[in-house]
C-alpha cells in the first residue's frame, strides 16, 4: 500500500496461490482518491513484536487442506471489504466500525489475533470507537480504531499499555525520479 500512496480499494479475488501463475489474476487497486473523505483512524501499537509468518502460517496451510472455516471466513471477509469501501466513500462510520469489528471477529476466530491486539482493541471500543481491528498479522504489532471522538480513544489506548499512537493519514506513494546524466 505504501508504494501505491493515497487511499485505495485491494480486490485478490481468485488469486489462491503467493506465486504469480499465468492461471491466476494480478491483484486490483482501486485508488479512491479525492473521492475518498478523511477517515478518522488511530493506530495503536502493541509493543509485541514478531514475525507475519508466525501468524499467517497456519491460515494459509489451512486453506491450503481446504479447511471450510478459513476458506468461508476469508470469503467473508472479502465481502466485507466491498461493504467497506462504499461505507467509506458514504463516510458512514457507523457502518464501516461494524464491518471493522466483524472482520475482526472472524480473524480472531481463526486464530489470527493475540491477547496484546485483544486488549487495545477493547479498550478503543469501550472509549467510544465504532470499530476496532488488528491491523496487520496479530499476535501483537498494530491495531487500527475508527473514531470521532480520537482523543478520548488515543488517552484510553495509552491506559491499556499501548506503546506508540499514530494517525493514519494517506499520502503520496513510490515517487520515481528519473535523473539524465
Amino acid at each position: 500500500m505504501a508504494v501505491f500512496g493515497g487511499l485505495n480499494f485491494m480486490d485478490f479475488g481468485g488469486k489462491a496461490s503467493l506465486e504469480q501463475r499465468d492461471d491466476e489474476p494480478l491483484g486490483v487497486v482501486e485508488p479512491l482518491g479525492p473521492h475518498a473523505p478523511r477517515v478518522p483512524l488511530v493506530a495503536a501499537h502493541t509493543g509485541v513484536q514478531h514475525h507475519s509468518g508466525d501468524v499467517h502460517k497456519s491460515p494459509r496451510e489451512r486453506w491450503l487442506e481446504g479447511d471450510r472455516a478459513v476458506i468461508d471466513g476469508y470469503a467473508a471477509i472479502a465481502d466485507l471489504a466491498r461493504r467497506g469501501k462504499k461505507a467509506l466513500l458514504d463516510a458512514d462510520w457507523k457502518t464501516l466500525g461494524a464491518l471493522m469489528n466483524e472482520n475482526h471477529r472472524i480473524v480472531a476466530d481463526l486464530g489470527g489475533s493475540g491477547p496484546a491486539n485483544e486488549h487495545l482493541i477493547e479498550a478503543a471500543r469501550a472509549a467510544g470507537a465504532y470499530g476496532a481491528k488488528l491491523a496487520g498479522a496479530g499476535g501483537g504489532g498494530t491495531i487500527l480504531a475508527l473514531a470521532d471522538e480520537q482523543e478520548r480513544v488515543q488517552a484510553a489506548l495509552l491506559e491499556a499499555g499501548a506503546d506508540k499512537l499514530f494517525s493514519p493519514k494517506p499520502c503520496e506513494g513510490l515517487a520515481v525520479v528519473v535523473r539524465q546524466p
